[in-house]
């Protein structure tokens, strides 16, 4: 589960004072099972009999929160493909998405010359990626543990929205 206030503009957000509301991670468009996972879920909060009394047991339940988007500068040449690029990304950097990552992962190698490969907006429009990764011997690296979602090895995602957010746990309350 998710916790998160952005992007404004989701559908959830604009129902949230009205009524529960929530966003279902289907996978990419057209992908097989996307509209049946969803479908399923519908229904099945739908059909609950009665909402639940006692507290969800903490094995049944990760809780994250989006702490930062991901993006590439316009500036910067990627690929990920092992074609030779300014930042090159792991093969399998799909296989990355919406799993624990510990401090010290590779996402990708990143030519030498380049200082700033990444782009981490923080709210005054500035860079933050160093508050996230490191590029250590040509490497480019986690330096906590994250969770990455939304992850696209589609360059024209990427470069229309952002490579893929970076989450973080949250303790149960």
């Amino acid at each position: 589960m998710v916790y998160f206030t952005e992007p404004a503009g989701v559908q959830s957000a604009a129902f949230a004072s009205l009524c529960p509301a929530v966003t279902v991670e289907c996978g990419k468009p057209d992908s097989p099972g996307s509209a049946t996972h969803a479908a399923e879920f519908i229904s099945a909060a739908l059909h609950l009999a009665e909402f639940p009394r006692h507290p969800i047991a903490a094995h049944d339940l990760d809780l994250y929160h989006t702490v930062a988007t991901v993006k590439i500068p316009d500036t910067v040449t990627l690929s990920f493909d092992g074609e030779p690029a300014d930042v090159m990304f792991v093969p399998e950097l799909d296989h990355l998405n919406f799993r624990d990552l510990p401090a010290g992962t590779a996402l990708a190698q990143v030519r030498d010359g380049h200082r700033e490969p990444l782009w981490i907006p923080d709210a005054d429009g500035g860079n933050r990626w160093r508050d996230f990764l490191q590029v250590r011997a040509g490497r480019l690296e986690l330096t906590r543990a994250l969770m990455p979602s939304m992850l696209s090895r589609d360059a024209r995602v990427v470069r229309q929205d952002c490579l893929c957010y970076f989450m973080e746990r949250l303790p149960l309350p």
